[in-house]
Order: C-alpha cells, then structure tokens, then sequence
C-alpha cells in the first residue's frame, strides 16, 4: 500500500514538471517578448513576431506590467475594462467604436505613463472597451512617436528623436 502511494506520488509530480514546462513553452510561444530585447547601442526595442504571427510586447501602464498586442489598425491604445480597473484608471468620456467583432460601447482615460522598453511616454490617451481579453492592443497614437520596421520576422522599434 505505501509502495503505490508512493508511485502515485511520483507520477503526480512527473505530470505537474511536464505540464509546467509546455506551460512555459507555450508561453513563450505566444509572446516571445516577455523579456525585452534593446539595442545597447540606440536603444531601439526589438520584438519578435509570436507564433500566431503577431507581434506582443510587455510593458508598464503606469509601473504595473500590462502585454499589448501592436496593431496598426488600432486608432489608440486599448485596454480591457478589467485591465483598467485593476489600473484604477478614471473613466472619461463614452464612445462607440468598430472591433474586428463589430461595435462595441467604450471609454475614454488617461495613463499617467507607459514604459516600453527604454522608452517613457507621459499622459497618454487610451480607449477602455469591455471583453477585449487579457491584452491591450498598442495602436497608432503611440506608435506614432516612434519609427516601426518590420524585417522578417523581426520589428524594430526606434525613436524618432533619434532620427532626426
């Protein structure tokens, strides 16, 4: 009897050691960019593109890690209404906006700062709609701050301060 606890045991350990390891891996996977990887010479943000095809970035919403999905389709940053409650972001004006799963009702507010990589930017505008799910999506009134290169399936994000 103690000899099958103890197989039992073992066995429950060998699954949870496999189950977090493709936990992991299929972590990583979908966003590859958990760690960010930065030029130490220019500072650039370099990103790879995840499985899915897209690419995802983790950053910090007023010092609290937040991962956006970079869409170009995207007006502004977007974040899910849970998202901004856990922010305690204030909720500004109501609007009605198009998603890829038709119109939704959502809000305006205010993030104090975002930090992407060695990169600040201060009281940025965002759009707050319920059911987006675990990740903002990181649109156009940020990106256009900085230049995007997409190479293979790299996308190199640079400032534009730099450029110039």
């Amino acid at each position: 009897m103690k000899s099958t606890a103890s197989i039992v045991i073992v066995w429950l350990l060998v699954a949870a050691l496999i189950y977090w390891a493709f936990d992991a891996m299929i972590l990583r996977q979908h966003n590859p960019n958990s760690i960010q990887i930065t030029s130490q010479q220019s500072g650039d943000l370099v990103l790879k593109r995840s499985r899915d095809g897209h690419f995802r970035l983790s950053v910090l919403i007023n010092g609290e890690p937040i991962v956006l999905m970079v869409d170009t389709g995207a007006s502004n940053l977007t974040l899910d209404d849970a998202q901004a409650q856990r922010l305690n972001l204030s909720r500004g004006d109501t609007f009605m906006t198009q998603t890829a799963n038709g119109s939704v009702m959502g809000y305006a507010s205010m993030i104090e700062t975002l930090d992407l990589g060695t990169f600040q930017l201060r009281n940025v505008p965002i759009g707050v709609i319920p059911k987006l799910g675990d990740e903002g999506l990181l649109g156009m009134n940020v990106l256009k701050n900085f230049a995007v290169q997409i190479q293979g399936d790299q996308m190199t994000i640079r400032s534009l301060s730099i450029l110039k």
